[in-house]
Order: C-alpha cells, then sequence, then structure tokens
C-alpha cells in the first residue's frame, strides 16, 4: 500500500502496546506496510465516573468506529471483549487474533488467602464483583476506573487493598510481577484477545489483516433437536450434521442408538437431570466453544427441540459471544410430538383455541418452598418436567378456576416402548400417579383435548433385548433390558495392534450393529481416516438385513449378507459366495462366547482373529413392572439366561416370543417348549 494505514485506538499505554502486538504478528507473517497512529479519547476514557453495570455498549469504542465511518482511520484495534454486541452495519471485524491469557488476575498488598476481613476489593465489573462476593462475602467492593497503571496507584494510596484486573493487561505492560494470584473462573467472553474491525467495503484492507484472525480455524457448532424420544423421530438433517461431526455432546433424554450416526466421532455426555448434573452448565459450555475453538464440527444432541425449555439459547448467547458459528436444526419438541402420537389434537375447533406451554419448575426456585404457578388463559395447558411438582401444579390450576373435574393426562417416557399413561381429573390424578409409581421425563395435558384418546387395545408385551422399536407391530411394547451393551477399554498398545489386524484382513465379519458402532469408534479415533477409507479393498460380511442396514447408514456396503440372521446363516453365504481358504478374517464380537462361526471358518481354511470390542453384561435386577404384562420377547440366549437368573421362572400366562431358532431352543431347553419362533 503506498499510503499509511491509519489506525485508530485508545491512548493508554496497553492500548499503545496492542498495536505493536498486531503490528509485529503481521511482520512475522510478511505482511509489512507503513501505518500511522490515531488515538482518540472514548466515552470510557474521559467519563471515569459512570458505573460500566449502567454504561453504553459501545462505550468505549465509540469514537474510534466513529473515525471509521467518516474515513478519518481505515482500521481500529481494540481490546475484544470491548467490543459492542452489534457492530455498526458498516463496519466489520477484519480479525479476532489468538489469547494472551484469559483469566483475572489479583493484585494487591498480600495474596488472596491473606486477606483480612471486610477488605477492599477495586474492581467495576458487575461480573467480577458477583464471583469476588460469592468467594468471600465479607469483603468491600469499591468501584474503580482509569488505566492499569492508575488503579494500581490506588492500591499504594491505601484507596483498596487490591484490585481484579485481566491477566493478559499486566503481561502486556511488563508488570506480570504484580501478579499475586489468578482467579479460578473464566474470564469475560474475548479476554486477552485483541480485535481489528474495518470498513465491510475495505476488502483490500480485511485480505491483510484476516491472516490473523484465529476465527479462520474454528469449526462450529450446531444445534441438533433429537426429538421427544423416539430415535426415528430425529429429522434427517439432524443425521447429516451427526455424519458430519468430530464430536458430539448428547443428553440423557437422547437415544444412544442414535450416536451411531457418528460412530468415528467422540461422543460427550452431558446429561441433565434433577439432581443429577453430568456437567455444569457452565462447564459444558466452555467444553462446547473448547471444542469449537480447536477446529472441531461439534454437535449439540438434545432431547425435543434444542429451543424450547432447554439451555439451547444460553449456549447459543455464550457461543455466538466468542464468534463461534452456530446452526439450529430444529426437532420435533415433546410438548408437541407427544400428543401427536397419541391422537391428542392440542387444538380443536369447537373445543380448544388456545395452548399454553410451561415449564414444570424454575430456575434456582426455592426446592424446600415452591412458589404456586402462575397459570395463563389458554383452553389446553401442556407442562414439561413437571411430574415432581404435580400437586403444585393441581393446587395452581385449582386457585385459577379450573374445575375439579378437570380432565388430565400424564404421559411418562412418550413416543417411547416404555411409554406410560394415566389420565384423570384434577381431583383424582395425584393418587392415580402414585399407583402407577411414574417416573421422569413426564408430560402433563390439561384440557378437553384430552377426550379425542383413545387407549391402545394392543398387548402388552415385555422386550428384553436392544432393539425394541422393530417389534411394535405385536403390540405395546414395555423396554426391559436383560443385556447392557459397553465399550472396550482398549490401551495403546492393543489399539496398534488393531490396527495393524485390520490392515491385514482380507474380510471383516460383523454380527450385529454394536459390533460397527464400537468398532468404528476405535479405528477412527485412532486413524483420524473415515470409516469407507479404512474398509478399502476390504470384503464386508453381515448377518442378516437389519446388520446391513445399520452398515449402509454409515454409506459402507457389505459385499455379503446373509439372509438368515444365524451365525449358521453368515458361514453359509460366506463360504458359497466367497473362497475363505487362506483368507485373514477379522471378526470384531461381543465378550459371550459363541464358537461356532470361528471354528467353522477355520475349519475351511480361513485365519481368524476374534477381537472383544464390546461388553455384553447383565443388568442390574429391578422389580418387574406394575402392568399388566401378557407376553415377553427374548433376543437372545443370554437375555433368556439373565431374565431366568433374576425372575426364577416365567409367568406361566405370559406369551414367550423368540426372535430365532437359537434363543427358541435356549428357552426349550429351559422347559418353555411352548415359545414361538420369531424370524
Amino acid at each position: 500500500m503506498n499510503m499509511p494505514v491509519k489506525i485508530a485506538s485508545r491512548s493508554s499505554p496497553l492500548a499503545l502496546v496492542q498495536i505493536d502486538e498486531i503490528i509485529r504478528e503481521l511482520k512475522t507473517l510478511g505482511k509489512s506496510f507503513k501505518f500511522e497512529t490515531i488515538k482518540l479519547e472514548t466515552a470510557g476514557d474521559t467519563d471515569k465516573l459512570t458505573p460500566l453495570t449502567i454504561s453504553r455498549d459501545d462505550f468505549f469504542t465509540d469514537t474510534i468506529d466513529q473515525a471509521l465511518l467518516e474515513g478519518k482511520a481505515d482500521i481500529a484495534i481494540h481490546s475484544a471483549k470491548d467490543l459492542p454486541q452489534e457492530l455498526h452495519e458498516d463496519l466489520k471485524i477484519f480479525a479476532l487474533t489468538k489469547g494472551l491469557d484469559d483469566k483475572d488476575a489479583w493484585a494487591g498488598r498480600v495474596r488472596w488467602k491473606d486477606l483480612p476481613l471486610k477488605a477492599r476489593i477495586g474492581t467495576s465489573s458487575a461480573l467480577r464483583q458477583k464471583q469476588i462476593l460469592e468467594l468471600r462475602p465479607d469483603v468491600m467492593i469499591v468501584n474503580i476506573r482509569g488505566t492499569i497503571n492508575e488503579r494500581l496507584e490506588l492500591i499504594k494510596e491505601g484507596k483498596v487493598d487490591g484490585i481484579v484486573v485481566a491477566a493478559c493487561a499486566l503481561k502486556r505492560l511488563n508488570l506480570e510481577s504484580k501478579i499475586k494470584d489468578i482467579f479460578p473462573w473464566e474470564g469475560m467472553p474475548l479476554q486477552g484477545q485483541l480485535a481489528v474491525v474495518g470498513r465491510q467495503k475495505d476488502r483490500e484492507l480485511e485480505e491483510i489483516f484476516s491472516v490473523i484472525d484465529v476465527r479462520r480455524r474454528y469449526g462450529k457448532v450446531t444445534l441438533v433437536g433429537a426429538g421427544p424420544g423416539d430415535r426415528e423421530l430425529i429429522t434427517l438433517k439432524g443425521i447429516k450434521a451427526l455424519e458430519s461431526a468430530d464430536c458430539v455432546f448428547y443428553d440423557y433424554l437422547v437415544d444412544p442408538h442414535l450416536l451411531k450416526y457418528a460412530a468415528g466421532a467422540e461422543h460427550i455426555y452431558a446429561g441433565k437431570r434433577k439432581g443429577e448434573h453430568s456437567l455444569s452448565q457452565d462447564n459444558l459450555s466452555r467444553l462446547l466453544k473448547d471444542k469449537a475453538m480447536s477446529g472441531k464440527r461439534v454437535a449439540r444432541l438434545k432431547g425435543g427441540d434444542p429451543l424450547i425449555f432447554g439451555r439451547g439459547a444460553d449456549e447459543i448467547q455464550y457461543l455466538r459471544s466468542y464468534h463461534i458459528e452456530v446452526d439450529i436444526i430444529p426437532g420435533i419438541s415433546s410438548a408437541t410430538g407427544i400428543p401427536s402420537s397419541l391422537g391428542i389434537p392440542l387444538t380443536a375447533r369447537g373445543v380448544s383455541s388456545s395452548v399454553a406451554f410451561l415449564s414444570g419448575h424454575e430456575e434456582d426456585e426455592d426446592k424446600e418452598n415452591p412458589k404456586p404457578i402462575a397459570i395463563p388463559k389458554a383452553d389446553t395447558l401442556v407442562f414439561l418436567m413437571g411430574l415432581t411438582k404435580l400437586k403444585i401444579i393441581v393446587e395452581s390450576l385449582k386457585k385459577s378456576g379450573w374445575p375439579r373435574e378437570t380432565p388430565i393426562m400424564i404421559i411418562a417416557n412418550g413416543t417411547k416402548p416404555q411409554e406410560q399413561i394415566v389420565k384423570g381429573t384434577l381431583l383424582t390424578i395425584q393418587e392415580l400417579a402414585r399407583d402407577q409409581n411414574l417416573k421422569p421425563p413426564a408430560l402433563i395435558i390439561t384440557g378437553k383435548t384430552i377426550g379425542f384418546y383413545k387407549p391402545s387395545r394392543k398387548k402388552t408385551l415385555l422386550h428384553c433385548g436392544t432393539h425394541p422399536e422393530m417389534y411394535r407391530y405385536l403390540g405395546k411394547i414395555l423396554h426391559w433390558p436383560m443385556i447392557e451393551i459397553k465399550p472396550v477399554t482398549f490401551s495403546k498398545t492393543e489399539k496398534k495392534k488393531l490396527m495393524q489386524s485390520l490392515s491385514s484382513a482380507d474380510i471383516i465379519v460383523f454380527t450385529s450393529w454394536y459390533a460397527i458402532e464400537h468398532f468404528l469408534r476405535v479405528i477412527t479415533a485412532e486413524s483420524k481416516e473415515p470409516a469407507e477409507e479404512l474398509f478399502k479393498n476390504k470384503i464386508i460380511a453381515v448377518i442378516g438385513e437389519r446388520t446391513n442396514k445399520a452398515l449402509q447408514e454409515l454409506h459402507i456396503q457389505a459385499a455379503v449378507v446373509s439372509t438368515e440372521e444365524t451365525a449358521q446363516g453368515l458361514f453359509k453365504a460366506l463360504t458359497e459366495q466367497i473362497g475363505v481358504r487362506g483368507k485373514r478374517i477379522l471378526f470384531p464380537r461381543s465378550s459371550l462366547p459363541n464358537p461356532y462361526l470361528k471354528k467353522a471358518l477355520k475349519s475351511r481354511g480361513a485365519i481368524v482373529e476374534e477381537v472383544t470390542i464390546y461388553l455384553n453384561t447383565k443388568p442390574d435386577k429391578k422389580d418387574l413392572p406394575s402392568a399388566d404384562i401378557e407376553g415377553i420377547i427374548f433376543t437372545s440366549p443370554s437375555t433368556v439366561e439373565n431374565f431366568l437368573e433374576d425372575y426364577g421362572t416365567i409367568p406361566a400366562l405370559w406369551q414367550i416370543i423368540a426372535k430365532g431358532p437359537v434363543t427358541l431352543k435356549a428357552l426349550q431347553d429351559k422347559g418353555y417348549i411352548h415359545a414361538a419362533s420369531l424370524s
């Protein structure tokens, strides 16, 4: 550039040092140019009396950004945390720099732990004041303003015992020796980062400064609605987001089987349930930020719709405060999806012309003295997360004038196989709910449209396997898993050996989609390559069409698919379609012994290596459900063994259904000769 670039900044020593930092960083990347500095005073520099808690959004940028708009400056350099939430429409952030240090520091007469009672702490930030008082409720907060040196001078003058200040500010001014302690909390958004702002139309300048923009290396976060419970109610767009994700954070309401669409991604449980939080919201938001800043494509998988009675809005606001791209993929909310699945319209001509959605509990509510719920005027009311406050809900409805005969319905685990429904009135519902021992998550609906509900006349069957949704055509399926699937943890040496086995294998055999899921999770994480690449030139053989479908959903094609879902059927298909003699076969499988397939293949000259990739264990015993059960479905011999170990016998009046001949034989060997086979 021929003309010097006019760089506008505040006139404080810290602000001028920040200009030098930007110029040095550009020079290291070969971007050298002439510039001149324009020093300006902002409202925050001239007005040192107005508390920051009530100051304008552009308190420390107003005159500088105005100089840009008027053409008096070409570039503005700010502390990124001082940026207004919304820039002027003609301005643009050309670059955010990597943060020097995002922590808050304590500069004082003594270390923080040695402060006397009622010490005077200097800070003007409302957030810092709150954090300080949480650590030390006894201290006195003193609102202070000015440059870093002016604030440090207050300590010398005895006006404060110390100040809370950004660690990066002291480091940039070579005053790191003033730091006595570092506070444990996260600093303000963008603290320690610098922002280069220019005019939207100045493409040449944007190209120069954008080379130091850390956002170019950021990934993004996608909030994905998983639907109300039934895994098949997720959207196609949601599935695509999972398939392309590097990392998935999922809630406890999310069906974990959805994670198979992100088999090669990192899975992080972020469950939030009343009384048992896996991650605090603050820690979760930080993890989302850190993953995105490291370049990951992050999927935040949330039950229902991500923006209805969840923390979706909090997460969006937090991530955007760090200039991280956020996409939202809507989901079917439980508030609408569960009633619809039961044939209950929330509005109906002549019955209900309005509906209101309410949260059953408020943030930071007093659990010892819960408040009544404000009931809005509407024909139909839907309460989410309200089961533990059913008494308060009923009392609030009565006080609002709803008659005691008003119909009310509770649906626990809606759209899932273990769905429970209790229908009553405001007078009877509490006792009915106690009798049925309902557990969250539950939806509560009040209003006349409940009358549209017609109970299912299908028989109720216990399902002891892992895929209950496949048997819904048989009746009302109550999921009662008698096996529990857990991944195997591999050491570094074992992972290396597994990758060597994969590399040398001619054929890979999968006898369940669990084997597919857990095998891919290990190998894709270890190699950092997509599964399609790792399986190139490999023959894939799978047991049955269901396992094949699971593979196809990951865009991988099997060469051999047995028509019969048994080890014998897969052996027959393999030996008829492919000569296995001399072939190296890798067989990832469960921890349960099943020697047939390995023995049969070795008898035909194959070299077979079995790898236990997941554990098939017995879950803890629990009391059988109180619902009227008419039958039971067993999906494997292990489900039979585990059920009989826990309960001793299968009730005589129950219909017994076995999936496949092997499970049927296991039942017959136990004396249940009337069991029926279901292929």
